[in-house]
């Protein structure tokens, strides 16, 4: 196999499937170690209102990332060293939860593998349900970010989500307050967004 240096072009987004539950239980795991109670994404997998999307790899293709092969780099510095990847599967290195409420979508979490952060990966999720959401004609998007994710905010600002608000002391890991973060659709702006 030749080796390769991954660009966003190597991504492919889908929706999820009952064989990804481990890796997903541990990106969220990785990203999120505050979190309680942890995700189900079984029940979020059965859930009329909920989609859950990740990015993918093939497992065929040997990513290098900075000098070491990505697969290693994901088993020796994950958290409790567990990536949830199996032989011959393919490896998912982000993953976003939506839910839709009364043609509003709610993204209750986007995370991405520690050693792929910085790829376009978020970026590319983020799209792929703005599409989405378009086509189903749904009236928004809203979200929450921490006020210190200067990262996070600049790429949903790129993304046209406006800041609309705050919730004081969101996070319980630090108190830290989330911005609520917004993308509404007129015709105008579904047009434009669907050439993202």
């Amino acid at each position: 196999m030749t080796e390769h240096i991954l660009t966003a072009n190597d991504f492919r987004i889908r929706h999820m499937i009952k064989s990804d539950v481990d890796q997903l239980q541990a990106i969220e795991l990785d990203a999120f170690p505050e979190l309680f109670p942890p995700t189900s994404f079984l029940k979020e997998y059965s859930k009329p209102n909920s989609t859950v999307l990740v990015a993918e790899i093939d497992h065929n293709l040997i990513p290098i990332i900075n000098g070491e092969t990505s697969l290693k780099l994901a088993r020796t510095k994950y958290r409790k060293g567990f990536t949830g990847w199996n032989s011959g599967a393919s490896f998912i290195t982000g993953m976003l939860i939506n839910w839709l409420m009364a043609e509003e979508n709610h993204i209750i979490s986007i995370g991405v593998r520690r050693g792929y952060r910085g790829l376009g990966i978020g970026k590319l999720l983020m799209n792929y349900l703005i599409e989405s959401v378009i086509t189903n004609s749904s009236n928004s998007i809203t979200l929450e970010v921490r006020e210190s994710n200067f990262i996070a905010i600049s790429m949903y600002k790129t993304l046209k989500f406006k800041i609309v608000g705050k919730r004081k002391r969101y996070y319980s890991d630090n108190n830290e307050d989330a911005l609520i973060m917004t993308l509404c659709f007129d015709q105008q702006q579904k047009s434009t967004n669907a050439h993202i």
